[in-house]
């Protein structure tokens, strides 16, 4: 498998291999198309200087003199007409004339070897130590005729200079592979954490600490995964939770209708006993269809579909008709209620909202005590309808307030056989779909205001 560090290294080596190769192209166009022809040129004027002074003084002295020009940094070939070759100064790698050179003997011709020399590629030939590479001017001592090459020794065209800049190259080429190299360990190891982390999370594994502090999208990255890894552990949490109280809440309606049923057999049962405990089964038996249809409805929400019908209706024909269908709740409770709703036309689901405010006017009834009292409120205000249902019950703890929207969660324990748990959670994703808000307000032991806003 082709690790992403190994294909950063080798994209790395591939664009340092390539930009080096583009530079020397470059490069060499440069040399071949301005410095080749101005060394020459410069080269040549040397050359003339050395003849000059050559032709006009002792032929005794010449060779010491082609000695002194060599000291100065140069490579001297002296070729008779024999085709003879003496060497001043540093000797060639290669001393091989070629006819242009025999020729220039005896001639007023020059030999331009570093303008018209080929021997490696590019820029290289400018450091070629072959005697070829040279510019050569003919000259006569003692009515002999000769010719000489001079070139300027690689050690003076190397210089001082030279090697710094390609000290400096050579440094920077590694320093740059080495931060490369370095970036891609950085780049890589958190990126291995989260392949590990993502292999642990298939394996339902979700207890992940990922030891990434980065401020950069890798960072931001890890950071979101993290948050993913600890709601997925939350959401597993929550559906064995689930699966615990749906069998917990099915089990106990149907242990009682069969403890209930078997008790009917019994032939010494009165009239008065079969009928009571006919009712207690019939109660048990909504109970379990009221909690199926609970279920259904909140499966289908979570699944996103539930088609949701909007029609502009009367939200306040709508509140009364859930007053009134209550009536008989809070007369047996004694309760006051007390209302003030405003005529106001919604765009929303006619039946799904029917089942928010009977949840909600439910749970003020449930939670209050005998003779207390429920104010229902339905106002418009700028672009936002509210509805406002508030009891002055049992209230609900502090810390309990951020959990009561979850599915199955009862904030009394004791009070089980009066609710699902599932109420809440199904007003929250009904007001979710229709892009509102449900907002709960409470104090232990002075009530609970619950607060529906929708878009006007």
């Amino acid at each position: 498998m082709k690790t992403l560090y190994k294909q950063y290294i080798v994209v790395t080596l591939a664009v340092i291999v390539v930009s080096i190769t583009m530079s020397m192209l470059l490069i060499g166009q440069i040399y071949q198309s301005q410095i080749r022809p101005n060394t020459d040129a410069k080269n040549y004027e040397v050359a003339q200087e050395v003849k000059n002074i050559v032709t006009t003084m002792p032929s005794e002295s010449y060779e010491a003199y082609f000695e002194a020009v060599a000291k100065l940094g140069y490579q001297i070939a002296v070729v008779d007409q024999s085709g003879s070759v003496s060497i001043y100064g540093n000797n060639f790698n290669k001393v091989e004339l070629n006819d242009n050179m025999l020729n220039i003997i005896g001639s007023d011709n020059v030999y331009h070897g570093i303008q018209e020399y080929k021997g490696s590629s590019l820029f290289m030939d400018h450091f070629a130590n072959d005697i070829q590479n040279t510019v050569g001017l003919a000259f006569s001592l003692n009515n002999e005729n000769y010719a000489f090459f001079i070139r300027p020794a690689n050690a003076t065209l190397f210089s001082e200079m030279h090697l710094l800049l390609v000290s400096f190259i050579i440094i920077t080429a590694v320093v740059i592979l080495l931060t490369m190299i370095l970036l891609a360990r950085q780049l890589v190891r958190p990126l291995k954490q989260l392949q590990e982390a993502t292999e642990q999370i298939a394996q339902e594994d979700y207890d992940i600490h990922l030891e990434i502090d980065r401020n950069d999208e890798l960072g931001q990255l890890a950071t979101q995964f993290q948050k993913m890894a600890n709601r997925l552990a939350e959401n597993d949490q929550i559906k064995k939770d689930f699966i615990n109280n749906v069998s917990h809440d099915f089990q106990s309606p149907l242990l009682n209708i069969q403890g209930y049923a078997n008790v009917l057999k019994d032939a010494e049962n009165t009239e008065e006993e079969r009928v009571q405990y006919l009712e207690i089964i019939e109660q048990e038996t909504k109970r379990l269809s009221a909690l199926t249809k609970q279920l259904l409805l909140l499966s289908s929400l979570d699944q996103k579909n539930l088609p949701i019908e909007k029609k502009r209706y009367s939200l306040e024909k709508q509140l009364k008709e859930r007053l009134f269908s209550k009536r008989w709740k809070l007369d047996d409770k004694q309760m006051e209620l007390v209302y003030e709703l405003e005529p106001i036309e919604v765009f929303a689901d006619e039946q799904l909202f029917e089942q928010v405010w009977d949840n909600l006017l439910s749970n003020a009834i449930r939670y209050s005590e005998d003779k207390g009292k429920i104010i229902v409120t339905c106002s418009k205000k700028d672009d936002a309808i509210i509805v406002v249902i508030q009891d002055y019950g049992i209230g609900i703890p502090e810390e309990a307030l951020e959990k009561v929207k979850e599915r199955f969660y009862r904030v009394d324990p004791s009070r089980s056989s009066q609710s699902s748990g599932l109420g809440l959670a199904i007003v929250t994703e009904i007001v979710k779909r229709h892009e509102g808000q449900f907002n709960i307000e409470s104090k232990l032991g002075k009530g609970t205001k619950v607060e529906i806003i929708l878009p006007n």
